[in-house]
């Protein structure tokens, strides 16, 4: 069977990683989706947060495939989805690329395409930085990541320790593997266990909720949200509620997408989840009660459980 070490992606190495950092350091933000700067006397009312994301190694065949669209288009909702979750307002985003060689212009369009995208969630890109960094880089390859920085008013911010035994986990359904667990997903190509079609499929744009999270927020419905990224939906889920809860989840009432139909031949079903969305992408915990105005704003959204 096929796992993520196995392709160099330690999982679990980096989580004891980030909790020994947020211990030695007093950095509680690390568990969160975002960071929160907090200053009442230079912001009255209101706070900061800010994230900061890439798009893993999905960029591999995508630059393999000149897309700068779907390129920028992640960049966009890695950092656009953690931001929402907290309840904030997109402000803007800053983008580091470092390159073996500036040449081409792939480089040009994605930045293009950034400023495109962006302007859509009312977020400005203020600009970034390019490094040549031929020791590191390959050649014809580069990495990005992205900075964002929002705001959010104090009555506005989505607490975790808000949530409370028979909250409601509603699920939005993703649209793919989005943009996690492609070291794996690239191997089990290479290794021919997956189709060309199948794996083409997987190149699709991660899906943004930002604008879903903001309608929900607006109407107050919502306690906590969760990103469904790296780690997969327990992992993650774990990250919006009280330490002292649990999670209760129905998992065959999400649908079924081929690609992790597929996956699942080759990789354990409890590594599926640890790596993969396994077809939900986002998560809003919130009183039972709430369930029916989410859906007006979500209809494609289902409860996926409930916290116990």
């Amino acid at each position: 069977m096929y796992n993520y070490k196995n392709t160099g992606v330690d999982i679990e190495k980096a989580d004891e990683i980030i909790k020994n950092i947020s211990s030695k350091f007093k950095m509680d933000n690390l568990k969160n989706f975002a960071g929160v700067y907090c200053n009442n006397e230079l912001l009255k009312g209101y706070n900061l947060i800010s994230c900061t994301d890439g798009i893993g190694s999905k960029i591999i065949p995508l630059i393999e495939k000149n897309d700068s669209y779907t390129i920028a288009s992640d960049l966009c909702a890695m950092n656009l989805n953690d931001l929402a979750t907290l309840g904030a307002k997109a402000l803007f985003f800053l983008d580091y690329i470092a390159v073996n060689k500036i040449e081409g212009d792939i480089v040009q369009k994605i930045i293009e395409n950034l400023k495109i995208i962006l302007s859509k969630y009312n977020c400005a890109l203020l600009g970034g930085e390019i490094s040549e960094l031929p020791d590191l880089i390959k050649e014809k390859y580069f990495d990005i990541a992205g900075f964002l920085v929002g705001y959010y008013k104090n009555e506005d911010f989505l607490d975790k320790n808000t949530t409370k035994k028979g909250d409601v986990i509603i699920a939005l359904p993703s649209n793919g593997v989005h943009s996690n667990g492609f070291s794996l997903i690239r191997k089990l190509y290479q290794d021919k266990k997956i189709s060309k079609e199948l794996f083409n499929s997987t190149l699709k744009p991660t899906k943004i909720y930002y604008d879903i999270a903001q309608k929900i927020n607006e109407n107050k419905l919502a306690k906590s949200m969760a990103n469904i990224t790296g780690g997969g939906i327990f992992n993650n889920l774990k990250r919006a509620i009280k330490d002292d809860l649990e999670l209760n989840l129905d998992l065959k009432i999400i649908e079924k997408q081929e690609i992790f139909e597929a996956v699942k031949k080759f990789v354990d079903i409890d590594e599926c989840y640890k790596v993969f969305n396994m077809g939900v992408g986002f998560s809003i915990i919130a009183d039972k009660n709430k369930v029916d105005k989410i859906k007006e704003i979500a209809p494609e959204s289902f409860v996926l459980g409930e916290l116990r």
